[in-house]
């Protein structure tokens, strides 16, 4: 970046006020507004062309709701088993999810059996880049996993908070396929929930019909040995009624009725064991053993953390770092459960024991009553406890029958645990792009490209002066601006003499501008600029050559000029001009030489100059002082201008010691390279030290930036062609 588009260090010391930046900026704008009309109109359009070629999408949401699932749909439902926690809902989300039902869909609706062309903008991008992937791929049909991993993506099924509500939703670029395929997620879920009841009502189905094929064997082995008997006895209806024993047989007869339902509390306990034993690896099973709430609990999480497993293995695979602890969690959950399973198991065995042990008691005790009754009936009491015992094993085998059946006949009527809110309709408008929207952000990022574009333009374009800024932020006049001499380093010892050889030259209008300013201050006699001190902060800013300029400035308008090398420790002004170093200031103030003997003159331009003269390594007394003051005094009488070259501020207080005894001091700034800090340091430090402050001098200045704010590049080249000299 050019020096003319900085703006240098020294003049960044406060941010424009809000009033100040707005009209900059509108006046930014109204300088460049045909670039800020133009890349306003050129993004906007492209942006809208852009949105107006996005290929349309299509969401169609299903609502559902979600309740505890039962395997029996006929058996009551508490008010505890009635509420869902968050991980059944979370559960019911992720199988909605699955790769399973979402593999289903696909294929069911063929979506994505064919990829789609590029679009117009990957066509300009291959016809200009041919190495990109997708432009050298053919176009060729999905494998149906990729065609499940895009479905997937597509897919949204969010729980609307605490509720028990889930949204299904699917986005599609057909709107018809949206709501089908919500829809169909949906039902494949119920379906598959309705197959898992089927399946459990199957087996359950299939143990009592084996258990009733036993009774119904027992009940033949039993009216068999009745019939036995009684043909053996020679005993029929009316023998039995003559001869039975009233006290005997009630005895035998209830005895043999706790025997029967002995074993069917025997047969129900087997039943649960076996439903537990059949529950052992299955999460599904256990779930459903409503008699262990403990079992279904331990279940239930851990078919929780079995979703969430998929779900991240699916998403991320199996390297994924969470899933470490998740199956930490999930070889737990399996331990919990396995624990629960082996309690409740130890608990029906132990029923069971109890159960074996009072049918056994129970027979022992039937057949105890039966050698009874022989003994005192015989064969009369005997025949009746047969029939009696037929007729049990008879009345058990229509119960477990009948409830055989009765679970069979509940296959038909059972529900799943999710149910249709509202279906997925057809959407009427696209999703996305939401063109209203869009058209309206295209148009806003065209107003702030363009104008973007129109600040980028004025900042580049717009040289900017340094005076205003520089008289707010010092409280000091800008007196010139002297800009940087195109001239090589191998001229550079030629410098001083730049004015001299090129008086039309910019450099020298604004020295001659400077001395004008410096003559209007008003200090010394009419019409002369009097005793000037020259100074700056630091070295290499272009001080020394100003003053000669200055010097060979007042000498060109007639009046008599004298340079004075007031670096009495390191001054060189003297092998710039080409003269004697000595004698100088040192021996006039020192006494040692008279003012005629320190004077030399350039036959060139006319002025006089003292060099410094012997180097001295102290600064000058009070005596000293005085006596150079009463020379500068004389000196002044005799010339028009006095200019006193001096070390930076910074380096020596020597300048704040001249700064006192002359009529003006000047501060010489390099343009874009003094610190601001530095340059207001040496201000304060001047002005406490009694210096008559005359203003600053900026040296170096990019040529550009001499001509004030406001001046475009243009302006500076019409100026440059009919005032550059």
């Amino acid at each position: 970046m050019s020096n003319a588009a900085r703006m240098p260090e020294l003049f960044i010391q406060s941010p424009p006020t809000g009033a100040s930046a707005i009209r900059d900026a509108l006046s930014a704008l109204g300088r460049h507004w045909l670039v800020f009309a133009v890349v306003t109109t050129s993004v906007s359009a492209a942006a809208s062309a852009v949105i107006l070629h996005l290929a349309p999408a299509y969401t169609s949401v299903a609502t559902i709701s979600v309740r505890p699932e039962q395997a029996d749909p006929l058996a009551p439902v508490s008010a505890a088993s009635s509420k869902l926690d968050d991980g059944a809902i979370e559960t019911q989300v992720d199988a909605l999810k699955s790769r399973e039902i979402a593999r289903a869909v696909v294929e069911a609706l063929a979506i994505g059996t064919t990829r789609l062309a590029p679009s117009w903008p990957e066509q300009v991008l291959c016809q200009a880049v041919t190495s990109i992937p997708f432009c050298t791929r053919p176009i060729t049909a999905p494998m149906l996993g990729e065609r499940v991993d895009g479905f997937l993506k597509q897919l949204t099924v969010l729980s609307n908070g605490r509720s028990q509500v889930v949204s299904v939703g699917y986005t599609s670029s057909d709107p018809v396929q949206a709501a089908a395929a919500a829809n169909m997620v949906v039902t494949l879920a119920q379906q598959q929930q309705i197959a898992r009841q089927a399946e459990s009502l199957r087996r359950t189905t299939d143990w009592l019909d084996n258990r009733a094929n036993d009774l119904n064997i027992r009940l033949g082995a039993a009216e068999a040995n009745a019939g036995a008997f009684r043909a053996k006895s020679g005993l029929n209806e009316n023998t039995v009624g003559a001869a039975s024993s009233p006290l005997i047989a009630s005895q035998i007869a209830s005895a043999a009725a706790d025997y029967s339902q002995a074993q069917g509390q025997l047969a129900a306990a087997e039943a649960r064991s076996g439903a537990i034993g059949s529950a052992k690896g299955s999460t599904q099973r256990a779930i459903r053993l409503q008699e262990e709430p403990l079992v279904v609990a331990a279940s239930t999480a851990l078919n929780v953390l079995y979703s969430q497993r998929a779900l991240l293995t699916q998403n991320y695979g199996d390297r994924y770092p969470p899933l470490v602890a998740l199956n930490n969690q999930i070889a737990q959950a399996e331990h919990k459960l396995a624990g629960e399973t082996g309690r409740a198991v130890g608990s029906i065995n132990e029923d069971l024991a109890v159960k074996r042990e009072q049918v056994a008691r129970l027979g022992r005790n039937l057949a105890e009553l039966r050698a009874q009754g022989n003994a005192t009936t015989g064969p009369l009491v005997q025949l009746k406890a047969l029939d009696r015992e037929a007729a049990s094993a008879g009345t058990i085998y229509q119960t477990f029958f009948a409830r055989a059946r009765e679970i069979a006949d509940r296959s038909g009527i059972l529900q799943p645990s999710i149910e249709f809110v509202s279906h997925a309709d057809v959407p009427e408008f696209p999703s996305f792009p939401q063109t209203n929207r869009l058209l309206m952000g295209a148009a806003l990022f065209g107003l702030i490209s363009g104008a973007g574009a129109a600040f980028g333009r004025n900042f580049f374009a717009q040289d900017t002066t340094v005076s205003d800024r520089a008289s707010q932020q010092l409280s000091l006049p800008l007196l010139a601006s002297v800009p940087e001499v195109p001239i090589s380093k191998r001229l550079m010892r030629s410098l001083p003499r730049y004015v001299e050889r090129n008086p039309f030259s910019p450099v020298a209008e604004s020295i001659r501008s400077l001395v004008a300013q410096l003559t209007l201050v008003g200090y010394g006699q009419e019409g002369l600029l009097g005793s000037v001190v020259v100074t700056s902060a630091t070295a290499e800013e272009g001080k020394s050559t100003i003053c000669v300029w200055l010097a060979e400035a007042v000498a060109k308008t007639g009046q008599r000029s004298l340079l004075i090398d007031g670096d009495h420790r390191k001054g060189n002004l003297h092998r710039t001009l080409g003269k004697v170093a000595r004698p100088g200031l040192t021996e006039w103030v020192s006494g040692e030489a008279q003012l005629k003997d320190v004077i030399q003159t350039d036959e060139t331009t006319g002025m006089d100059f003292i060099a410094a003269g012997s180097s001295m390594t102290r600064p000058f007394s009070q005596p000293e002082l005085a006596r150079l003051q009463a020379m500068l005094d004389r000196v002044k009488q005799q010339y028009g201008a006095v200019v006193i070259d001096t070390p930076p501020i910074l380096a020596m207080a020597d300048a704040l010691l001249f700064a006192r005894l002359v009529d003006h001091t000047v501060l010489v700034c390099r343009w874009d390279h003094t610190g601001r800090a530095a340059v207001q340091g040496c201000i304060d430090r001047l002005r406490s030290a009694g210096a008559k402050m005359a203003g600053v001098v900026m040296s170096m200045v990019d040529p550009a930036a001499r001509y004030g704010e406001g001046a475009t590049r243009r302006d500076v080249k019409l100026l440059e062609r009919y005032y550059g000299g």
